[in-house]
Order: structure tokens, then C-alpha cells, then sequence
């Protein structure tokens, strides 16, 4: 009896237990009392204390302190009482009572899920898209509290149910959240549509949507709030937003402008036998620096953005000097599907050449992707 510590020793922490059993079979709780309301509130409820446990869930407990301190939604109090150590589905359950007891909305909940992508850009695919003003128009003083109204009232026109949430970034850019419903369901936040602008830019990046109907709606805000009048959708996807950035841009360094700034290539960074015909070793040695400095011509000394994929579609008639047989007389066009995919895919093309796989200078097809900015190619007869 002397040393035990029996239950009515720690009432909170009973209180605290029972209430997140309560949660969890659908229950919202006030000083211990279960909440007599309605059955259409109670079911809000346990959709945002669900939407706040799968957002905890999918994010790192590495990274668990940083996103939630970056969030600001939580006190610094609140933050120091939470147990990091525990299990997640126990941590994301106690993070449900301390937004509860901040009376959480959907909207703060899905800065939360901001913050996540942010952290977490690679997990989505970006599209890029294009805006074009009128020609000699005048560009207004921009306002990015303008912009955010605008973009929201016509989405709500247009939808019924469709929650819009928006978190500036340092750059000069906002990012936007798009929760999308239907006239008669409610926004699925889920599966949520992305959207990166630049303020005072012809550029928005967004993430790919299964909702494939929502993108000329997505395009005609886009288009309205930052006062533009046309917009297209480019050729340029990928996984890593600040490559499509840079790209798009002109961050990056493509063009080498001073051949003789190259430091010539010595015998030991070649790997040749000393005791090798000097004859042979100068022929080698001219040929990888002329590999090396057309690479360097090519693909700049920085390294490259990154993208995982190219693709070419192929439209085009058979050539070659076979004279008769299938292909030769065949008219209608030959159509085929190339994708050339690394993890760094330009890195991997600058590689080709200094590494024998390929001859210097590449084809212009596959050089001219961060140029074009694009990595989905038509290629059809001229």
C-alpha cells in the first residue's frame, strides 16, 4: 500500500486516457463531460480529428519537431509536453486533445499539411505552366492579398464545397492548398491539388491531380488572380520543384563561356600507363580534353538541375538504305515511345561522353532540355 500508486493518485492522467479512447470511437469530450450535440456536428468532429491523425502519421518523427514548430499552431508549452519518444498513433492521438483544445479548424489543419509538402516537395510530381499578358499591356502594381482573394472567389463560384488554404514562403511566393468537392460532397482532403506562384512571374508550378476536370478551372484562376490572359500548360514535369525553378528561370549555368579557363587534363586524372608510346598517350590525352571541354560547352561547370525523365514520341518514317522489305515501303508513319529515366538524368547525360559511353558533342535532342525547358518531346517529319 505504501509505495503503489493507485489510479485516484493521477486523476488527469485518467482524464486524459479516457478522453482519447473517447476520440477514437467517435466522441468529442469538454471537461470529461461527452458533448451532447447534434449528429451532424459530432460527425465534423471526428472528420477533423481524423484529418489532423493521418497528417501526424505520414510525417517523420525525425522531423516531427521542426514541422511543428515551422506550423506555429501549437504553443511552445504545448509543444514541450508532448512525448516524442512514444508510439505515433499515441503521439498523433495527444496532438488531437492539444488541437482540440486550441479549437482547431479544417483551415489549420491544412497548414499543417502545407508545411509537410514543403518539407516533402520530392513526394509530388510538378507540372509548370505559362502565362501570357496582352501584347503592350501595363503591368499593375501587384498585391498578393489581391491575388489570394481573387484566386479564391473564383473557385468558390465555381464550386460549392472546395476549401483553399494559402501559406506564404520566403521567396516571394505562395504556396496554395486545394482541397476539391463537388456540388453536393464535401472537399476530399486527401487527395489535395498543389499550386507554387511567384509573385509578379508568368510561371506556376502545380502538383499533379487524379482530378483531371479541376485543371482548366485551376488554370482560369491562376490565370484571373494574377492578371494575365492566357495560360498553358508546358513540358516539364518533375519531382524536384527547385530544378523546374531554376529551369524555368534561367538559374542555372548551361552556356561555358571561357574555353580557356578549363584546367588542362594531366596523365595521373587519366589513368594512363606512364611507361605507355607517347604518341598514344598525347593522342588520348587531346581527345578526352576536347570531350571534356565540348561537355563543358554543353552542360555549363554547375551542375545541372535535376530531373528524373525525358520522353520522346516518336511520329516519323523509316530511313535507311535497305531497298525494299517491310519498313521501307511502308508509309504511314513509325510510332514509338522513348524515355530515358535516372534519378539525375541530365548529371548522367554530361557523364556520357567523358566516360566513352558516348560520342562528344551529345544530340541537340538530348541537350537541349534545360534550353527548351521541356522533357516531353513530339518528334514528327518535317
Amino acid at each position: 500500500m505504501g509505495g503503489a500508486c493507485r489510479w485516484w493518485d493521477k486523476p488527469l492522467v485518467i482524464l486524459k486516457t479516457l478522453r482519447r479512447e473517447l476520440l477514437r470511437r467517435g466522441l468529442r469530450v469538454w471537461a470529461g463531460k461527452t458533448a451532447s450535440s447534434s449528429m451532424s456536428t459530432r460527425q465534423m468532429d471526428v472528420n477533423l480529428a481524423e484529418f489532423v491523425r493521418r497528417t501526424i502519421l505520414k510525417i517523420p518523427m525525425a522531423k516531427m519537431m521542426t514541422i511543428l514548430k515551422t506550423w506555429g499552431f501549437l504553443s511552445e508549452n504545448q509543444l514541450q509536453t508532448l512525448n516524442f519518444k512514444q508510439r505515433k498513433d499515441s503521439f498523433a492521438q495527444d496532438l488531437i486533445l492539444q488541437c482540440e483544445e486550441n479549437r482547431a479548424t479544417i483551415s489549420d489543419v491544412a497548414l499543417l499539411d502545407i508545411v509537410y509538402t514543403q518539407v516533402h516537395q520530392h513526394q509530388k510530381i510538378w507540372n509548370v505552366f505559362h502565362m501570357n499578358r496582352k501584347p503592350d499591356e501595363e503591368v499593375d502594381i501587384f498585391d498578393m492579398e489581391e491575388f489570394k482573394r481573387t484566386f479564391k472567389k473564383i473557385l468558390h463560384r465555381a464550386l460549392k464545397n472546395v476549401t483553399v488554404s494559402f501559406r506564404d514562403a520566403e521567396d516571394d511566393s505562395v504556396w496554395i492548398r486545394i482541397a476539391w468537392g463537388t456540388q453536393h460532397k464535401k472537399p476530399n482532403q486527401y487527395k489535395p491539388t498543389y499550386v507554387v506562384y511567384r509573385s509578379q512571374t508568368p510561371y506556376a508550378f502545380t502538383s499533379s491531380s487524379p482530378l483531371k476536370g479541376v485543371v482548366p478551372l485551376l488554370g482560369q484562376a491562376l490565370m484571373t488572380a494574377s492578371r494575365h490572359h492566357q495560360i498553358v500548360q508546358m513540358d516539364l514535369r518533375s519531382r524536384h520543384l527547385d530544378s523546374l525553378k531554376a529551369i524555368v528561370f534561367k538559374q542555372f549555368n548551361q552556356e561555358f563561356e571561357n574555353h580557356n579557363s578549363i584546367t588542362p587534363l594531366q596523365e595521373g586524372t587519366l589513368g594512363l600507363d606512364i611507361n605507355m608510346d607517347s604518341r598514344i598517350i598525347h593522342e588520348n590525352t587531346v581527345e578526352k580534353e576536347r570531350v571534356w571541354r565540348v561537355t563543358q560547352e554543353t552542360f555549363g561547370v554547375s551542375p545541372p538541375p535535376q530531373l528524373e525523365f525525358a520522353q520522346y514520341k516518336l511520329e516519323t518514317k523509316f530511313k535507311g538504305d535497305l531497298c525494299g522489305g517491310i519498313l521501307a515501303d511502308r508509309e504511314e508513319p513509325l510510332r514509338c515511345l522513348i524515355k530515358f529515366s535516372s534519378p539525375n538524368l541530365l548529371e548522367a547525360l554530361k557523364c556520357l561522353a567523358p566516360a566513352g559511353i558516348a560520342d562528344a558533342p551529345l544530340s541537340p535532342l538530348l541537350t537541349c532540355i534545360p534550353n527548351k525547358a521541356m522533357n516531353y518531346f513530339k518528334i514528327r517529319d518535317k
